[in-house]
């Protein structure tokens, strides 16, 4: 069994929709429908900013035979709510190895004081 078929992680994501506001406005909303999928979740980095006040900036990175992401989506894992930066990379040479790698960053969290 490979990590890329069943990975040791659970995650939801949920893609944007391409929809008109109110206004009749289009662009990418939030959608509302999410995809479970088994992935492989590394974390990246974990970095603090100074903008009044300190910003944790956490990135991990999703690796899975196929996930569903793209920008502007939303992923929710570990209890926690991260969005997508970026465009997935499609990384592989077979049938065999090919797999999905997609960036997501944690929404932070601002402590002031």
């Amino acid at each position: 069994m490979s990590l890329l078929d069943d990975g040791p992680d659970l995650i939801t994501v949920y893609p944007s929709v391409w929809a008109a506001d109110d206004d009749g406005n289009y662009a990418w909303r939030p959608g509302t429908t999410g995809i479970t999928a088994r992935a492989r979740v590394q974390p990246v980095s974990s970095t603090e900013l100074a903008v009044n006040g300190q910003r944790v900036a956490t990135l991990a990175r999703v690796i899975a035979r196929g996930v569903p992401a793209g920008p502007w989506d939303r992923v929710d894992y570990a209890g926690r709510t991260w969005d997508v930066l970026g465009e997935p990379e499609r990384r592989g040479d077979s049938t065999a190895t090919v797999h999905v790698t997609v960036l997501i960053q944690a929404r932070g969290v601002v402590r002031d004081g």
